[in-house]
């Protein structure tokens, strides 16, 4: 049996360019800020003023959000219009404690603690934040299905509408309305 010169140069090219793809794709990585392959890799959205990082953790959502405000921000999660059935996430930090409470958008304007509401809970932990030259940023991670009647259950890569809200500044409570308010959609 005699080889076939024609065929094995043909398989060494085929080599030498899987090797050379190889090589590239290793060097591109390597140049990357963030490796693109990365699964703890967070996403960003920054929308008019806010800046929103998340990332699937196991069976959890973390988040920081950053608002212009050194009153409360807040992040709600898959309503229909407005605050509207939203998750709505909603903290702010006075001097050294932080204070982060898990709402509901029980219209497009209004919202309430879960707890308020007959079976609901709060489902938030890894609660933290912080706050510096105007800007309050919260740390929080809430669970993609908490099985609460007031927590709409999230999917990794599915799309969801958000609302960015935040209070005047120093407005460190609940109770005070909003001055501003957006709304955009993030892809978990």
């Amino acid at each position: 049996m005699s080889s076939n010169p024609v065929r094995r140069i043909s398989i060494m090219k085929i080599s030498n360019i899987v090797s050379a793809a190889a090589i590239f794709l290793l060097l591109w990585c390597m140049a990357c800020e963030e490796n693109p392959f990365d699964p703890n890799k967070w996403s960003t959205l920054s929308h008019e003023g806010f800046v929103l990082k998340w990332r699937v953790q196991d069976s959890n959502l973390e988040v920081e959000l950053k608002g212009p405000s050194t009153g409360w921000i807040a992040v709600g999660f898959a309503g229909s219009y407005g605050m509207h059935d939203s998750n709505i996430i909603i903290g702010y930090v006075n001097g050294s404690s932080v204070s982060i409470r898990d709402d509901f958008g029980i219209d497009s304007d209004t919202h309430v603690s879960d707890t308020d509401l007959q079976g609901g809970e709060q489902n938030v932990s890894g609660k933290s934040g912080s706050e510096d030259s105007g800007v309050t940023t919260i740390f929080f991670t809430i669970p993609l299905d908490s099985g609460d009647l007031y927590d709409n259950a999230l999917s990794e890569g599915q799309s969801y509408n958000i609302v960015l809200a935040c209070a005047a500044d120093g407005a460190d409570n609940f109770a005070s309305g909003y001055t501003t308010i957006t709304n955009t959609s993030i892809k978990i």
